[in-house]
């Protein structure tokens, strides 16, 4: 009896590390909460992009930890400014859905394009061609009232128009794949790999404002099944 009692725990234990395995792994980011430091968040190699970003525990929308990227002026007037992390995904097709929560603080707003935006930049290779190809969504999360430049691979989606609110966690959620389709008549086939930016930054400001600031701070980023993302 004692053997069987044993056997009935090991499967009951068994079933439940399987079940919580499962869901861990609706999110396709690695660390999307920042609660274990950078990795495997990085910045872009580009004269353009901030080369770091700071992880911090003043504040967090859940847990102890968030992503803290703090606005500086660019050194030069039309130049741009990117603050953000990247995180590169091995996929062969495009995730449902990507959300997660921003945050902003001392926003002093000193050009047209000060904003916040998240992009899905899609890598494809074709079968018969081997020409590869890269596809992106810029989503305007705040700050932007129109787009900011044209770019021939890039389609942009404003979520909102309006200047970000701040001292308040904002909530913000995608289809990434029904945008696909609307905006670029199909989702992305023969996918490679797949490149999300969560980001502030300037674009081309024609004079340099010293009070061009802001702490801009992102928590609990998701990518997967829309049905398993994070709720409000």
């Amino acid at each position: 009896m004692e053997r069987v009692l044993r056997s009935l725990l090991l499967v009951m234990v068994s079933v439940f590390l399987l079940a919580g395995c499962g869901s861990g792994r609706a999110n396709l980011l690695v660390n999307p909460g920042f609660e274990k430091g950078n990795d495997p968040w990085h910045t872009m190699d580009s004269p353009s992009w901030s080369p770091s970003f700071d992880v911090t525990d003043r504040i967090a929308h859940s847990g102890g930890k968030s992503l803290h990227l703090a606005l500086l002026p660019p050194g030069a007037a039309a130049l741009n400014r990117v603050f953000g992390v990247v995180q590169d995904l091995s996929l062969n097709e495009l995730p449902e859905f990507v959300s997660g929560y921003y945050r902003v603080e001392n926003w002093q707003k000193g050009t047209e394009f000060q904003y916040l935006q998240f992009v899905v930049i899609v890598f494809t290779t074709d079968p018969q061609t081997g020409e590869t190809a890269n596809t992106q969504i810029r989503y305007l999360l705040a700050g932007a009232a129109s787009e900011p430049f044209e770019i021939g691979n890039a389609k942009f989606v404003l979520v909102t128009k309006e200047e970000p609110a701040t001292g308040q966690w904002v909530h913000f959620g995608r289809n990434i794949r029904e945008d696909f389709q609307e905006k670029w008549g199909s989702v992305p086939a023969n996918i490679t790999s797949l490149r999300l930016f969560f980001e502030a930054r300037f674009d081309s400001p024609t004079e340099i404002q010293p009070q061009m600031a802001g702490d801009v701070y992102y928590d609990d980023l998701y990518a997967g099944p829309q049905s398993k993302a994070p709720t409000e």
